[in-house]
């Protein structure tokens, strides 16, 4: 269902003045109902044109309005479909207009359905009393407005409240208070001394393993037997101690782990054989 606002006025006075002009065209089976979600009827109104019904009966978004009427031509006199078919809703106190088209179910014979998302879009926000008419056109009978009568619509809210919201969503204009802006305090860092002993603490485990190795007497001249390969393994065993201090200083864990697996296979694939073949050239 299309919505049309403030856009109408314009239409309205071609209608009323083509209305007078000609007034070929007459809605008649006009049938009003505002019913609950259950199926109750909590309002039913069948004006005769160009009367209108009398009550004002209470919409919200959980009783749907529901307008239905056919059109027939008084020159012809019988049912015709026309160009233009329009609910007209206007504010009584703003005077702002919304209209719906409403859709053709039958030769002649239109219905218009208020939705519960086209309620809290355009009406929720103004509550009020607001005319209801319709709008016909047509190129070949003219046009025709005719008002149905006044219908309240609520969004459930008591009207002081209702006062407040319309009083917090006025814009008033002038100096605003003045804003200061504090800066957060920095951090509590420890001393640098603390830094630098915990980075030496870091390192003496591997000075102790040189240091172990020299003693025992490793012998590192066999490398030379497989030095591309062992010179890879050695080289990606350095890359896990520098993922190592990287995911130390700020690497994510997540982001470690997947580089330690990169490096994984490569890792067991190049010490397989420079292992291997380094165990291969010893005699016997």
């Amino acid at each position: 269902m299309r919505c049309f606002r403030s856009s109408t006025r314009m239409l309205l006075a071609i209608c009323t003045l083509a209305s007078s002009c000609l007034a070929a065209l007459q809605p008649t089976d006009i049938h009003i109902k505002v019913m609950e979600r259950t199926g109750d009827k909590l309002f039913s109104a069948s004006p005769q044109y160009p009367n209108t019904f009398g009550k004002v009966p209470e919409i919200t978004s959980t009783t749907p309005l529901s307008v239905s009427f056919s059109v027939k031509s008084t020159t012809a006199n019988e049912a015709v479909a026309v160009d233009q078919a329009f609910v007209n809703f206007r504010h009584k106190e703003t005077g702002d207009e919304t209209a719906f088209v409403a859709k053709r179910a039958g030769v002649g014979a239109y219905r218009m359905d208020l939705a519960r998302k086209h309620f809290r879009t355009h009406f929720a926000p103004s509550p009020g009393l607001y005319d209801i008419s319709l709008v016909l056109g047509s190129f070949a009978d003219g046009g025709v407005h005719y008002a149905l009568g006044t219908v309240q619509m609520s969004n459930g809210k008591p009207q002081q409240q209702q006062q407040q919201q319309r009083m917090s969503d006025t814009v008033v204009f002038g100096a605003r208070p003045e804003i200061h802006h504090r800066f957060a305090e920095p951090q509590r860092m420890p001393s640098a001394a603390v830094s630098l002993v915990f980075a030496v603490l870091c390192v003496v485990p591997l000075v102790v393993l040189f240091g172990v190795w020299a003693r025992l007497g490793v012998n590192v001249g066999g490398l030379g037997a497989e030095p591309v390969a062992s010179a890879a393994f050695l080289g990606l065993v350095g890359a896990y101690m520098a993922l190592a201090v990287a995911y130390w200083v700020g690497v994510k864990l997540f982001s470690a782990l997947t580089y330690a697996l990169v490096l994984a296979l490569p890792t067991y694939a190049v010490g397989q054989v420079a292992l291997s073949r380094r165990a291969a050239s010893k005699p016997c």
